[in-house]
């Protein structure tokens, strides 16, 4: 709910604070009311006692005796009682009443809280009690003491009743001018306390600013001075013993970074310098190995034309009874004339200087040459090789010669995996603004470890049908398909078949995109 620190911590004070406020209003309140009670009970008692004493004097003078015009009339406990309470309504504040069960007196006549009284004194041991009722804003207290018959009582009642308690003496007191003070205190207590409250929170705020949200403030501050590489920034906090202890254990860190940080850039330094010159070895010892191919195939071309003459002089002038050795020697001097145009072509990618002469072809009619130089490889094996192409002009800027040698390639990989008899397939098709060959064979596939390496000069697989050739022909193949500005690579067969599937894409030609 809250982001600042400061915010949260004020806002759990003041809940903090609100929730005792609170809890200790309610129990003020609640002792205010039991003591305004207790006090109502003890003047209800009073008045009881008095009531029951008077009454027990006059039985013990057999009634007295008072003066109404020129008479004296003879007045009874209960006619003083009765006039005590004609007056009591009007001239005390409080009101008098006695109450007895089954009264034909309307005086006399008991209600509610005075029946239950006399019923709860007549068959329990309680021999007083109390309510405080409301109505509309207006209370009073209500006391029931028992109404006893005693021997005091035989002066005037000849005959005993059967219970000694008659009835109930019932007293109300008003107890508005005690609930107005019990207001009135707690308005004012309410207010004393949320001032206090108030001022407690302004004291806590500008402690909690002062003492811990401006070191806070600062030490952030230090600290995304240092995430931003500053190792220059230090802290002075002095608000107190802790915080000066925070603060020099932040700037002993920041010492000992800008220490490590200074030592790193050294290290960094040196290690930039030294893989420098071993940038620099390694391009000289490249330069010298591309060199040293270069000047090899340049110097083994000329022997090997040379041989190549003299096995067709041989040819012409031997018997035929020496064809098959001359057909060995002519097969591996082709052999080895393809080695070494390999190495020269790849010698020529890696320093940039093989030639590409680029022209307009349909990439299907040269696929089309590339299947038919390579069927007297796939007649050997009896394979199959399936081709489609589409319907439209498959145009593309290309060196014809060497988009040749890189189908050839392929097709003589996959003719070279493929089982006896079997059949590889050849696609050509339309992906964006690429055409893109396919060639799927059903040999035994290439691991998914490998896919990364086979692309790699001189990589030999593990396999038995692999151990001809110098592992040059997919790097050749590789450079040339991006010396076009296409890729080349290995995807899985479809729907999990067996074998390999090698593919290449070239750009097509702008005018021949598709809207």
């Amino acid at each position: 709910m809250f982001q600042r620190l400061g915010h949260k911590i004020l806002f759990w004070i003041i809940v903090i604070f609100g929730l005792f406020g609170t809890i200790f209003l309610l129990w003020q309140g609640h002792q205010y009311k039991k003591a305004g009670i207790s006090q109502l009970l003890q003047q209800a008692r009073g008045i009881y006692h008095y009531v029951v004493l008077s009454r027990q004097l006059i039985s013990s003078w057999h009634g007295v005796y008072v003066k109404k015009g020129d008479e004296f009339i003879r007045m009874t406990p209960s006619a003083f009682t009765g006039q005590l309470a004609s007056f009591s309504g009007t001239k005390a504040p409080f009101t008098l009443k006695v109450a007895v069960l089954n009264s034909k007196n309307p005086d006399h006549v008991p209600d509610d809280f005075e029946k239950y009284a006399i019923m709860e004194m007549t068959r329990g041991p309680k021999r007083e009690l109390w309510t405080l009722e409301s109505d509309k804003a207006l209370y009073r207290f209500r006391y029931a003491g028992p109404l006893l018959f005693e021997d005091e009582c035989k002066s005037c009642h000849s005959k005993s009743p059967r219970v000694k308690i008659m009835g109930c003496i019932s007293i109300g007191v008003n107890a508005n001018n005690f609930f107005e003070v019990l207001e009135r205190d707690l308005i004012h207590y309410v207010i004393y306390m949320f001032g206090g409250i108030l001022i407690i929170l302004t004291l806590l705020w500008f402690m909690l600013r002062n003492s811990v949200l401006r070191p806070l403030r600062e030490l952030s501050g230090a600290a995304e001075e240092v995430r931003r590489g500053n190792f220059n920034v230090r802290v002075d906090l002095d608000e107190s013993l802790e915080w000066q202890s925070v603060g020099e254990n932040f700037n002993n860190m920041v010492e000992a970074l800008a220490k490590r940080q200074t030592a790193l850039q050294e290290e960094a330094d040196s290690a930039i310098e030294r893989l420098k010159a071993a940038y620099e070895e390694l391009k000289k010892t490249e330069k010298y190995k591309s060199d040293f191919f270069t000047n090899i195939t340049h110097d083994l071309k000329t022997p090997i034309t040379a041989i190549k003459g003299a096995i067709t002089i041989l040819s012409r002038k031997c018997s035929n009874e020496h064809d098959p050795y001359l057909d060995i020697l002519q097969r591996n001097v082709e052999k080895l004339s393809s080695m070494v145009q390999d190495l020269l072509d790849c010698s020529r990618l890696e320093s940039g200087e093989l030639a590409l002469h680029k022209e307009e072809y349909d990439l299907a009619e040269v696929l089309e040459d590339a299947i038919l130089s390579a069927m007297p490889l796939a007649w050997k094996k009896k394979i199959k090789l399936d081709y489609h192409v589409p319907e439209e002009p498959c145009l593309a800027r290309m060196d014809r010669k060497r988009m040749e040698q890189v189908i050839i390639n392929l097709l003589s990989n996959a003719i070279k995996f493929s089982p006896e008899a079997d059949t590889v397939q050849i696609r050509l098709i339309r992906d964006n603004d690429f055409w893109k060959i396919m060639i799927e064979d059903n040999g035994p596939g290439i691991p998914v470890e490998d896919r990364d390496k086979i692309f790699n000069k001189f990589f030999q697989r593990s396999d038995a049908k692999a151990d001809t050739g110098m592992g040059l022909g997919l790097a050749i193949a590789k450079g040339i398909i991006e010396a076009h500005g296409g890729q080349i690579g290995v995807c899985d067969r479809l729907e999990g078949r067996r074998g390999s599937c090698f593919y290449f894409l070239i750009p097509c030609l702008k005018t021949d995109k598709r809207d």
